[in-house]
Order: C-alpha cells, then structure tokens, then sequence
C-alpha cells in the first residue's frame, strides 16, 4: 500500500533533477550566444553548455546528466546547420569526438565520485549538526547550574525550602530550609512521598493527596496547599506549599517529576488566628462577644424556624459588681467576671453558646431544648454557682446573680426581639430582689 507513494516521489525528483541539469545547459548556451553576440567566437558549441552538462551530472546525477545532454546535444544539432558560426569546431571531425569524448569521460567520473562526494557531505554535515548540538547542550547545562546555584543562594537566606519529587521511585529531595522547618539535623534531606505525608496534619492529608494527584493528571496546572507538618519537638507547624510537574512521559503524558518549594508560614497563621479570636471573643474572659452572639442567635433562630425545635435566651448580671469593683479594685473585679465566665461555661453544654455582652453583662444560648423546664434548670445551676463562696486577691465574697429568661417556640419570632424580652425579664429578676430568676411575659 505504501509502495506506490514512494515510487511517486522518487519519480518527481528524477523529473526535478532533470529539469535541473536541462536549465544548467541552457544557461551554458546563454553564455556562448552572449558572447557570439559581442563579436567574440567561442571555440566549441560545447564549450559553455558542456559545463552545464557537468554541473547537471553532479547536482542530478543520471537524471541531471540526461536533462543537459539533451539540450546541449540540441544546441550542437542547430549549429551543425550554421557551422559559420563555430568553424573551427565543425571544420575537423576529429575535433568534435574529442570533444563528445572529453564530456563523457567528465561526466562519468562526476557520476562515479559523486555518491562518495554525497556520503563525504552528508558526514559532515552530520558532524557538523552534532557538534553544533553538543555545544548548545554544554551551554544549556552551564547555564542551568548558574542559575540553579543563583535559586540556592537565595533561598539560604529564607524559610524557603525547594523539593524536587521523582514519581518514579517516589523520593524527594528537600534543600537545607526544611531542616529548619522541622528542627531536623542541617543538611539536605531525601525521604518519600509516604514519609512526607506521615508528618502532614491528617485534616489536611486528604485534601494534600486530591490536589497532588489533579496536578499530576493535568486537571489543574498548580499544586498549592496550606497544610500542618509535625516537628520533631511535636509542634505542628503550618507551611504553604507548591509546586507543578516538569517533567511528564512523550508517550503516555504520565507525570514523572515535581519541583516546588514549601514556605514556613506558622508565625503569620497565628498572627491570622490571634487577630480573627480577638475579633470574635472578649478579650477579658475568653468568651463570645456581642457581635458574635449576634451571629450565632440569628442562626439559631432560623434553625428553630426549619426544624420547629425550642430555644432559650438567658440574660444575667451579676448582683451589686459594682460594690465589688469599688471596694476591691478592678483587679478584682476583672478576676470575679474571668471566675464568673469559667462557672457559666461548666454548667452549659459544649454546644450551648455564652458570651459577654461588657461589664458584667452575660449572655447564654440554649438550643434543642426538650422541654421549656431544661431552660429553667440551667438558671438554677447558674444561682446555685454563684452562692458559692469564693475567694479573690486573699479576700472571700459572694457574687450571686440576676437571671431573665425568654423562650422561642418553633416560630421564633425577631432574634432582636427575643434578646430585648430576656433583658426585661432579668430587669423583672432585679425587682423581686435579685439572686433568682424571671420569665419573660408571654413565654
């Protein structure tokens, strides 16, 4: 099937080849007729297209040598009617033998030296591709490790570590930084894809491995992650890390090498976290503040609303902190409102949620109450903590407190709402003469 096509081209450059040696012989004859043409008489009609026919012979070969032979063969056909024109040439046969002679044997000898001549060129032309491609590669090589040493010196003075991962047989080499990162002896590190994913944080296991695995399909042109790694002194580190392949199979596209680099980012994570707990928390006890509350009542009540479930809000103070903060200093007050947050949280629930709204203002949330007594309970517990006695700076005292209590059935009405009616519950508390607790009308 493929015979044909082959035989086709080959016949295309014999017919190129002998149009190649015809158009050399014609340019040989445009010579000789210029030449005639300014009064000078060349000595033979071969003369100028003969060159032709040896320069088709080489360049052609047989087919070259065919094409100028022809025309040049014409050319002596049409002066042999006009031999005025060359008479030296046509007066003697002896001369024109000579000449048809001396072309022949030319041209042989062209077309036997020729394929050698081919060979010779095609050799160095050959060596002459190599060594110009050796040279490049040379050049390549040198210029890689210029800049690879340029990569590693910059990332001597960084937290930087570079990681350069063979899919093949799994290994990883990591540069000097990752020591640093993990608190291992200095030095670069080779280890394994397994051993690397054993130190990972296993919430962040699984989704390392998922991102890995996309890169190397090609289902995403970068591998990022921020993830936690184990040092050896047991601390959890966080690092950010990334990475592409560079390297994939011709055949199959199969990933065959990973290069990235892993950056310590533990400091700006605590930073990130210290920043995000002082915008949701109260500074002083550790709890919910106001705006956090806010947040999670109001989900809450639409939790109440989609599932018809019961909730409660409950808002305290704590009875005359005022005298205390007075009498003992704020110090002390600071310390009873820290020791007064640790009681509410122990007899909540962990999914109940406490907040300080200042002062000594507090807040609880009850979800999924099973009865609307669970409510009342959990204040009772409440009072009942705060007739403990406790001691503060060397001095004993008392802090009871005030409670008002408003409920939201499975229509919960305006969280805002809800609030307001167990502030004027636990106004209610205060005018029955404090240490109790109230239910807001209408619960």
């Amino acid at each position: 099937m493929a015979i044909a096509p082959v035989r086709e081209a080959n016949h295309k450059k014999r017919v190129a080849r002998f149009v190649t040696g015809a158009a050399l012989a014609l340019l040989g004859i445009a010579l000789a007729e210029a030449i005639l043409f300014a009064g000078l008489r060349p000595l033979s009609p071969l003369g100028w297209p003969g060159v032709g026919v040896l320069a088709g012979a080489a360049i052609g070969g047989g087919a070259g040598l065919a094409g100028a032979s022809l025309v040049a063969a014409g050319y002596y056909v049409v002066n042999f009617g006009h031999p005025h024109r060359f008479p030296e040439f046509y007066g003697s046969a002896g001369t024109t033998v000579s000449w048809v002679v001396a072309l022949a044997i030319l041209s042989a000898a062209i077309l036997m030296v020729r394929p050698r001549l081919l060979r010779a060129a095609a050799n160095e032309a050959e060596l002459a591709a190599r060594r110009r491609f050796e040279d490049a590669l040379r050049e390549s090589e040198a210029r890689l490790r210029m800049e690879r040493e340029r990569l590693e010196a910059a990332l001597d003075g960084s937290s930087v570590a570079l990681w350069d991962t063979d899919l093949r047989s799994r290994r990883v080499y990591l540069s000097d930084a990752w020591s640093e990162i993990v608190g291992a002896a200095p030095g670069e590190t080779v280890t394994t894809v397994e051993e690397l994913e054993a130190l990972m944080h296993p919430e962040e296991r699984e989704m390392a491995r998922r991102l890995s695995l996309e890169v190397m399909k090609g289902t995403r042109a970068m591998y990022a992650i921020e993830h936690r790694v184990r040092a050896r002194n047991g601390e959890w580190k966080w690092i950010i890390s990334r990475g592409r392949v560079t390297e994939r199979d011709p055949a199959s596209g199969r990933a065959l090498r990973m290069i990235g680099t892993n950056v310590d980012i533990t400091d700006r994570r605590r930073m990130e976290e210290a920043i995000q707990s002082a915008a949701q928390s109260d500074p002083l006890t550790g709890l919910a503040n106001r705006a956090t509350f806010g947040e999670r009542l109001k989900l809450a009540a639409a939790r109440s609303r989609r599932h018809g479930s019961r909730l409660a809000v409950l808002y305290l103070d704590i009875d005359r902190f005022k005298q205390v903060n007075d009498s003992m200093g704020h110090a002390a007050g600071d310390a009873l409102l820290k020791d007064f947050a640790g009681r509410l949280r122990a007899v909540v629930r962990a999914t109940d949620s406490v907040a300080r709204f200042g002062g000594d203002e507090f807040v609880v949330l009850l979800e999924d109450l099973k009865d609307r007594e669970a409510a009342v309970r959990v204040a009772e517990k409440i009072l009942l903590e705060g007739r403990r006695l406790l001691r503060i700076e060397g001095r004993s005292c008392v802090a009871t407190t005030s409670i008002g209590i408003a409920y939201g059935e499975g229509g919960v009405e305006d969280e805002r709402m809800l609030l307001k009616r167990a502030d004027e519950a636990l106004y209610a508390a205060k005018a029955a003469g404090r240490d109790c607790h109230r239910v807001a009308e209408g619960s």
